[in-house]
């Protein structure tokens, strides 16, 4: 007799009640946060091809450790500075201090594990002033395929890494931030401000955060908890200087 046929049950993509990210696209609310806030030096932690960076039209540095530039992201900066160095290399080198006599407004979309995004947070908030802005890339993940810790393509085509588990130290650790993870789509943004560039409680815990977090995964903290934790909000409430902007073009 044939056998019957076996029927396996894939997994779900996205679990019920998974956080998604569905707001305009997040290249635009960069560029937009660019025109409202005005900074003056920008920095920009894993520039890539460019694409965000083109849509700086201020005095900007960017650090990756092998661009793959293309199109004009110089434009109209008067002034941008492009270091080929891991962000890590950077910060140690003293060359930001160099550059800039503060940061205003930074994207950190570097390496997607936590520990990497902690340590970039930790030094660029030094360079910071309390007016500033630290925008965090990846807060939101498409799936759990796309929030482990390695990117399997045959799984995932994007990869936002495990780097959602800084919505959880932030919160923890700092909770004197004001802290909002926007909606931009395809994976989410954080933005951060009220910044302490003398406050050490990240720095001092470290190592303690990092050995907490590390073999925690997105399926045992449960996507309910994610979106609890998230308080995701639209764009256009946080930041309706966006919203009066585009209706005044």
């Amino acid at each position: 007799m044939p056998r019957a046929a076996t029927h396996i049950t894939a997994k779900p993509a996205r679990p019920a009640g998974w956080p998604r990210a569905r707001g305009r696209h997040y290249l635009d609310v960069l560029e937009g946060l660019h025109l409202t806030r005005a900074p003056e030096w920008y920095l920009e932690i894993g520039a890539g091809r460019g694409h965000s960076l083109a849509r700086c039209p201020g005095k900007a540095i960017a650090v990756d450790p092998a661009f793959r530039l293309g199109g004009d992201v110089m434009g109209d900066k008067p002034a941008l500075h492009l270091v080929q160095k891991t962000s890590g290399d950077f910060f140690a080198s003293g060359q930001a201090q160099e550059i800039a006599p503060r940061i205003d407004m930074a994207f950190i979309d570097g390496m997607h594990l936590f520990e990497y995004v902690l340590d970039d947070f930790i030094a660029t908030e030094k360079l910071c002033h309390p007016e500033a802005a630290i925008l965090l890339h990846d807060l939101v993940p498409f799936s759990p395929a796309a929030a482990e810790r390695e990117w399997d393509p045959e799984r995932t085509k994007g990869w936002s890494g495990d780097v959602w588990k800084m919505t959880l130290i932030l919160r923890e650790y700092r909770p004197e931030l004001a802290f909002d993870v926007l909606n931009p789509r395809p994976c989410g943004l954080g933005m951060v401000t009220g910044l302490d560039p003398d406050n050490r409680v990240l720095e001092d815990a470290r190592d303690e955060i990092v050995a907490k977090f590390m073999d925690l995964t997105i399926e045992d903290f449960g996507p309910k908890n994610l979106k609890q934790i998230m308080q995701m909000r639209k764009v256009e409430d946080v930041l309706p200087d966006l919203k009066e902007m585009e209706a005044a073009e």
